[in-house]
C-alpha cells in the first residue's frame, strides 16, 4: 500500500549528486498552490505510458488530482519531522535535484541544438577536479560499479545538464519545483506512512462491524462457462485447435448465440463447455469456474454474473475482451469471516485510515491541486 500512495514521481536511473544543491533542498519550502497551468505543464513533462491510465479510467483524473495532493503532503509533513535533514535523506535529495534539472533541461529545444559533448564533460572536471571523487565518497555505494570510467563520464554529463538547467532557471519552474516536491515525498513517503500505519490499526469490533454492514463486498459466485474466443482459434473437446485462425466477432457471437439456443432447447451445459469452450482452464471442468469474489473477474464477466438467477444461465453473450461468452450461476453465497478474510479487511480498514490521515495533513499543510486540467491527448500515430 505504501508505493499505491505515491504515483507519478521522476524516478532517478542515475545517481548523479549535486553538492550546490543541498541549502536549496533541505531549506523549508513553502507548500505548493498549483495552478491548472502549474499541471498542465507537469502532465506535459509525463511519458506518455504514464498517461494512459488517466485518458481510459473515468475516476483517473480525481485519483491523480488526489495522490498528487498527499504526495504533497507527505514532503510537508516530513519536512516538518525534520527527515530533511538526515544525512542519508540529504544525498538522496542531491541525486534527485541533479537529475530533475537535467532531465528538464534535456528536453528543451535549445538542449538538442547543443548537445553536450566530451570536451564539455572534461571542461567540468578541470574546473572541479575532485566532483567526482566527492560524489563516491558520499554515495560509496557506487564504487562497486563494473564500469567506472563510464560513470564518471555519465556523472559528468548530468553533472553540466544540471549547470545549464539551473542557467536557464529550470530550478525556478513550477514544474521543478513540483518533480522536486514528488521525489522528496518518494524517498520519505515509507517513513511516513509506516508511522501513519502504526497509528491505524482497526480494532476486533471495527472489523466485525465492516463486515456486517458491507455484505455485498464478500458474496461469493460460483459459475461456469462457455468462452468463443476472438483471440485464439476455435479449439475442440481434446483442446487442439480446429482451424487456424481466429473467429472474426460476427463469427464468434454467432457460434455463441447458436449454443445459447441449444441451451435453451435443453442441452447439458457442461456438455457443451467441454466440446465448444475456448478456455483451457474450465473447459475439461465442463466450464466450472469455482467460486469467485468481485475484483477478480474482469468487470463485462462480472456484470453478466451479477445479472443471473442461481440456475440461470445467459440468454444473449456476455462480451469480454476475449471473446463472448456463456455464463451460468450455478451458486451464490456470502463468505464466512475467517482470519484470511479478517486480514483482508483489516488492510482495507487500516488504507482507509492511513488516506484520512493524509487528507488532514493537505489540508493543515494548505495544499491545493486544481481539478480543471487537461490531459494531453494521445500522440497520433
Amino acid at each position: 500500500m505504501k508505493k499505491s500512495l505515491i504515483i507519478f514521481v521522476v524516478v532517478c536511473f542515475l545517481a548523479t549528486g549535486a553538492l550546490v544543491a543541498q541549502n536549496y533542498l533541505t531549506k523549508p519550502q513553502p507548500p505548493l498552490t498549483l495552478t491548472t497551468d502549474d499541471i498542465n505543464a507537469f502532465l506535459a513533462e509525463l511519458p506518455d505510458a504514464n498517461l494512459e491510465g488517466l485518458r481510459s479510467d473515468p475516476k483517473g483524473k480525481e485519483l491523480f488530482r488526489q495522490q498528487i495532493a498527499r504526495s504533497l503532503a507527505i514532503a510537508a509533513e516530513a519536512e516538518q519531522r525534520g527527515l530533511f535533514q538526515k544525512p542519508e535523506i540529504k544525498s538522496q535529495l542531491d541525486i534527485a535535484y541533479a537529475q530533475i534539472v537535467g532531465e528538464l533541461w534535456k528536453r528543451r529545444p535549445e538542449a538538442q541544438e547543443k548537445p553536450i559533448t566530451k570536451e564539455d564533460i572534461a571542461a567540468f572536471y578541470r574546473e572541479k577536479p575532485t566532483a567526482f571523487e566527492d560524489f563516491l565518497a558520499q554515495n560509496p555505494q557506487y564504487r562497486q560499479a563494473p564500469k567506472m570510467d563510464e560513470l564518471k563520464e555519465k556523472y559528468g554529463e548530468f553533472q553540466v545538464a544540471r549547470m545549464r538547467g539551473e542557467a536557464a532557471g529550470i530550478n525556478k519552474t513550477p514544474t521543478f519545483q513540483l518533480q522536486l516536491r514528488l521525489v522528496q515525498a518518494q524517498i520519505v513517503g515509507n517513513d511516513i506512512i509506516t508511522k501513519l500505519q502504526e497509528a491505524a490499526n482497526p480494532t476486533d469490533e471495527e472489523i466485525e462491524a465492516y463486515y456486517k454492514a458491507h455484505p455485498e463486498e464478500f458474496e461469493e459466485y460460483k459459475a461456469s462457462h462457455i468462452l468463443i474466443s476472438t483471440l485464439q482459434p476455435p479449439t475442440g473437446p481434446d483442446g487442439k485447435p480446429t482451424s487456424k485462425k481466429p473467429l472474426t466477432e460476427e463469427e464468434a457471437q454467432a457460434k455463441a448465440e447458436k449454443l445459447i439456443k441449444e441451451l435453451q432447447a435443453g442441452a447439458d451445459f457442461a456438455k457443451l463447455a467441454e466440446q465448444h469452450s475456448d478456455d483451457p482452464g474450465s473447459k475439461k471442468q465442463g466450464g466450472d469456474l469455482g467460486y469467485f469474489r468481485e475484483g477478480t473477474m474482469v468487470q463485462p464477466f462480472f456484470e453478466g454474473v451479477k445479472a443471473l438467477q442461481v440456475g440461470a444461465f445467459s440468454t444473449t453473450p456476455v462480451k469480454t475482451q476475449y471473446g463472448y461468452h456463456i455464463i451460468k450461476l450455478l451458486d451464490k453465497r456470502t463468505k464466512t469471516i475467517d482470519e484470511p478474510l479478517k486480514r483482508e479487511i483489516t488492510e482495507k480498514l487500516r488504507q482507509r485510515k492511513v488516506e484520512a490521515k493524509l487528507d488532514e495533513l493537505v489540508t493543515r499543510y494548505g495544499i491545493v491541486v486544481p481539478a480543471d486540467f487537461t490531459i494531453p491527448p494521445a500522440p497520433t500515430s
